[in-house]
């Protein structure tokens, strides 16, 4: 009986904690890849930022610039297309859409009309809960 307990809760241990470790394949990793794709572009123009800097300071010959800045710009085209598919997809539009509304519940806020309590001792406004002045420590009415 018990060994029927263990395999029981080993059971249902594995089917808490698969999920954890299954690779998502839903639009949250699409998004993830454009957010990468976003960081590879400003690092492709970095380096060619730097490459140029280092070709005007002499460290470089005209022919290595020449080849590393287009393998460079080539990179960055490569991946300033795929940013452009992606963003240009409806999907994207909806991802954006749906991460932004994530966990907000839409609450209707009560209004709640406050009035300003002045202490009668030094005239400093205070909180309506306050029971006593902040500035000169007068009980309030």
């Amino acid at each position: 009986m018990s060994y029927f307990a263990y395999l029981i809760g080993l059971s249902f241990l594995v089917w808490i904690v698969l999920p954890l470790f299954k690779k998502d394949s839903t639009w949250i990793s699409l998004y993830m890849e454009a957010e990468e794709l976003a960081d590879k572009k400003q690092r492709v123009y970095g380096n060619i930022a730097d490459l140029e800097f280092d070709f005007a300071m002499g460290r470089l010959s005209e022919e290595d610039f020449k080849i590393i800045r287009q393998s460079f710009l080539s990179e960055a085209g490569r991946v300033i297309e795929k940013l452009e598919s992606q963003k240009s997809s409806k999907l994207m539009d909806r991802i954006k859409n749906d991460l932004e509304h994530l966990g907000k519940k839409k609450k209707k806020k009560k209004s709640k009309k406050r009035t300003a309590v002045f202490c009668t001792e030094c005239g400093t406004e205070n909180l309506t809960e306050a029971k006593f002045c902040m500035k000169c420590g007068k009980e309030l009415s």
